[in-house]
């Protein structure tokens, strides 16, 4: 039996499910990935098997595996005792490097996970506004606490329709404090602002969707939810956990030329270490505690190892070329797998922006709304995922309908190319079965 197995009948054992996060379970092999070791856009499992990874750590890894830059800032944290719930010099120099990186940012806050971040953010917009209700988008993903784990209860693309949690165990009636609406619908923004602008706190939103693979806002929809925010004094919110970094410095934001009130970054932002960001506007972060009323705390929120490997991350970011080539591997990957596709009668469509794409199986159309990519054949998509993963290259699956993909900064247009080699033969295999 294979080292793979072995471990994950023993973690069967102990951890609930024999996994650590219930997501972790890639249901298209019906097991977790074990992994021994890391490096640059390569990871290996306790059987030694090398894959090209399409997952980087769900986006967390943006520069790859073991970059050298976070590896020496979190040794150098580390050799001074790495003291936690204490205050350095790391913390306001990456809090001053993200401000004049992000357009909303003028004060930040860190913490451990994207759900804080969106939990928190909610919390203080209410503080700021005295409101209780959040404008919502069906299918957009903030987190895991109760304000935000609802889903539709029926008939998909329904207006302020009815609502259910997505897991047991949420709190009852705390879908009153939420108004959903489909994304990318600007006639029905004119229409919700007029009847329930009076009673809404906060407009929360992915301003490009990665979680249902990569939808991106048109113009006519986010510039009215912009003008509609600010002319009825709603705070506008960018969940950008999954879009900060990915195909500029400034995230979604800067890309789309608009900014929000607040703002959460993840993922990307703690250069593969744990670590979420919320800022915004001065007048807003400053109802925080202590110069505020509105708490925010916690015993871990800015460990120096984290922040540290932070500062790194973004200083990378920043650095002549990074996006350049970003964009360059892309530029190869996303065209040459669709391509893949179409030369084996695959119906697939691939979506991607920077470093983060969606492969939308039984679909050809360009995907602009939810009720689209909820179309997408599922089964079609584990099956893709098995056989890349058997011929070596990683992707991960989330449990949905469309799955986010994505590559690292480490990957060259060489790796590219290798990885899409891979692929033609898993694809070449998954069009022998059809």
């Amino acid at each position: 039996m294979s080292l793979v197995q072995t471990q994950y009948d023993r973690a069967l054992l102990s951890l609930a499910g024999g996994v650590s996060s219930s997501t972790r379970l890639n249901k298209a092999i019906n097991r977790p990935m074990l992994i021994d070791r890391a490096e640059g856009c390569r990871v290996w499992d306790l059987d030694g098997k090398e894959y090209i990874d399409l997952c980087c750590s769900h986006g967390a890894t943006l520069l790859g595996h073991g970059d050298a830059r976070v590896q020496a800032a979190v040794e150098k944290a580390l050799s001074r005792g790495a003291p936690c719930s204490y205050e350095n010099e790391t913390h306001a120099e990456l809090a001053a490097l993200l401000c004049e990186t992000v357009p909303c940012l003028e004060r930040v806050r860190f913490t451990g996970s994207g759900t804080e971040a969106t939990g928190h953010c909610i919390r203080l917009a209410r503080a700021c506004t005295g409101r209780t209700k959040l404008l919502r988008f069906e299918g957009n993903f903030h987190g895991y606490h109760d304000q935000v784990m609802f889903m539709s209860a029926g008939e998909i693309g329904l207006v302020n329709g009815p609502l259910k949690p997505i897991s047991t165990g949420v709190t009852p009636g705390m879908d009153q404090h939420l108004i959903q609406i489909p994304y990318n619908r600007p006639g029905v923004l004119e229409e919700i602002f007029a009847r329930h602008a009076h009673e809404m706190a906060a407009a929360i939103l992915e301003p490009i969707w990665f979680n249902a693979g990569c939808i991106l806002p048109t113009m006519e929809f986010i510039t009215t939810l912009r003008r509609l925010t600010e002319k009825h004094g709603v705070i506008l919110l960018f969940d950008e956990v999954l879009s900060a970094f990915r195909m500029c410095p400034g995230g979604a934001q800067e890309y789309l030329l608009i900014t929000p009130d607040l703002c959460t970054l993840g993922k990307a932002v703690g250069g593969g270490y744990p670590l979420s960001v919320f800022g915004g506007r001065k007048d807003l972060m400053d109802r925080l505690m202590p110069i505020g009323d509105c708490q925010h705390s916690g015993t871990y929120n800015g460990h120096p190892v984290v922040v540290a490997a932070g500062l790194a991350a973004v200083k990378a970011y920043r650095s002549p070329g990074f996006y350049e080539h970003i964009h360059a591997v892309a530029a190869r990957l996303f065209p040459g797998l669709q391509a893949i596709f179409d030369r084996h009668g695959i119906k697939a469509r691939v979506q991607g922006l920077g470093a983060r794409f969606g492969v939308y199986f039984g679909l050809n159309e360009k995907i602009t709304s939810y009720d689209q990519a909820q179309q997408h054949d599922r089964g079609q998509m584990l099956r893709f995922i098995a056989a890349a993963i058997a011929n070596g290259v990683y992707f991960h699956d989330y449990g949905g309908a469309a799955c986010h993909h994505g590559f690292c900064g480490a990957m060259s247009e060489g790796d590219a190319e290798e990885a899409l080699i891979r692929l033609d033969l898993a694809v070449s295999a998954l069009a022998s079965r059809t």
